[in-house]
């Protein structure tokens, strides 16, 4: 397998401050690398970390840096300064798109989840198996700083940091009359 020696860009949320850095996903997904159980720490490389109540204003950088998963709220990928190899083709099965609200710490999020089947919401805060979630189409608005929105295409949330999640009522162009 050829692995790329230049690390893959990444943008990780906690409650409080935004970590950015480079990681070496080895021939996987971001997602992969997250929702892989037999590391609970995350490695980054040349990491910036800043606060989100001033995402521009860097407080440190490191060389090596050491994150543990559960305390990541989501990530994302930002694009990439460096074109990356193409990533192995993945089988993909057809599934449902529902909108969704939710709420993590110091965060709040809406966006698409794509299931097989039926919306399970109460499955998606119990697994463990992968729990780090996509949500496509995500617009994320940070507590500490209002301003700030985050619209973008795919993001992982940790489902162990989401207080609430709902699937969003469709709108209706009449009102219902009672």
């Amino acid at each position: 397998m050829v692995d790329t020696t230049v690390p893959y860009q990444i943008v990780i949320f906690t409650q409080d401050h935004s970590i950015s850095g480079g990681v070496f996903l080895h021939n996987q997904r971001l997602s992969d690398l997250l929702n892989d159980t037999r590391d609970s720490n995350m490695m980054l490389r040349n990491a910036s970390v800043a606060r989100l109540d001033n995402p521009a204003k860097v407080l440190e950088k490191t060389q090596v840096t050491f994150i543990p998963k559960s305390g990541i709220v989501l990530a994302f990928e930002p694009p990439q300064p460096v074109p990356q190899p193409s990533s192995p083709r993945y089988i993909k099965y057809p599934k449902e798109r529902y909108d969704i609200f939710m709420i993590m710490d110091g965060m709040e999020a809406r966006g698409e989840i794509h299931m097989q089947g039926a919306l399970d919401l109460l499955h998606v805060l119990a697994n463990t198996v992968q729990p780090f979630i996509p949500i496509t189409r995500a617009s994320v608005t940070i507590q500490v700083n209002p301003n700030f929105l985050l619209k973008h295409e795919a993001i992982l949330v940790n489902n162990q940091r989401i207080r609430f999640i709902g699937e969003v009522m469709q709108k209706s162009s009449t009102m219902p009359f009672n």
